[in-house]
């Protein structure tokens, strides 16, 4: 991922959290015939220097059928995006210098990819990644909710796989290179704009 200083994201917990907002990851595994690319919802857990990220597929899932048990992986969390338009840059308006940008938040880990098997470890992984998503509900849902017959059948039909991360990188794009009354402008007008992911970015500028 190309990273200029000004955009680079190197904190540690800033990293693990924006990961854990945006869980739905982007997962790039090489193999002979090209890139496989598929998107899977992980859990981070603090284990190792960087973290650890744990995952399942269905055990008709290529990535398991066709023999990756042990292989390199990038893997890219991302928030929500925004088009910016150049008409709500307060700045450059009288010498129309101004362009078109796009705001997001991304975070890349490179690591290795090993499988688990195991009902005990598939169970306890579904358990936190869908406790991590329920948790703020006010009735959250729980893996304890489905009948021990229907969870033994899951962990059977999945196989888990844990990438203890090795190279962690982030990236925000918030138009931090634009003077505090550009960002004002922007927050405003994206509150106001009607493209899914402009109130999150809104939320995520700081003025």
């Amino acid at each position: 991922m190309h990273i200029q200083p000004l955009f680079a994201v190197t904190d540690l917990e800033e990293l693990h959290q924006l990961m854990r907002d945006y869980p739905l990851a982007t997962t790039v595994v090489t193999r002979a015939g090209g890139l496989e690319v598929n998107l899977l919802p992980l859990d981070l857990s603090a284990k190792g220097p960087c973290g650890t990220l744990s995952g399942h597929v269905a055990r008709s899932h290529s990535l398991w059928v066709e023999g990756c048990k042990e292989c390199e992986i990038t893997v890219i969390f991302q928030s929500p995006n925004a088009y910016i338009s150049p008409r709500w840059y307060v700045n450059g308006q009288s010498t129309r210098r101004n362009a078109p940008s796009w705001n997001y938040v991304a975070v890349q880990a490179c690591g290795t990819l090993r499988f688990v098997e195991g009902a005990e470890w598939m169970t306890a992984h579904l358990s936190t990644l869908t406790a991590a998503q329920e948790e703020k509900r006010p009735q959250p849902w729980s893996t304890a909710d489905a009948s021990p017959e229907f969870r033994a059948q899951m962990a059977n039909r999945l196989v888990g796989f844990e990438i203890e991360i090795r190279d962690l990188v982030g990236k925000k794009f918030l138009s931090q290179q634009r003077t505090e009354a550009d960002r004002s402008s922007l927050v405003s007008n994206l509150m106001l704009d009607p493209s899914p992911g402009s109130r999150a970015i809104a939320s995520l500028i700081k003025p």
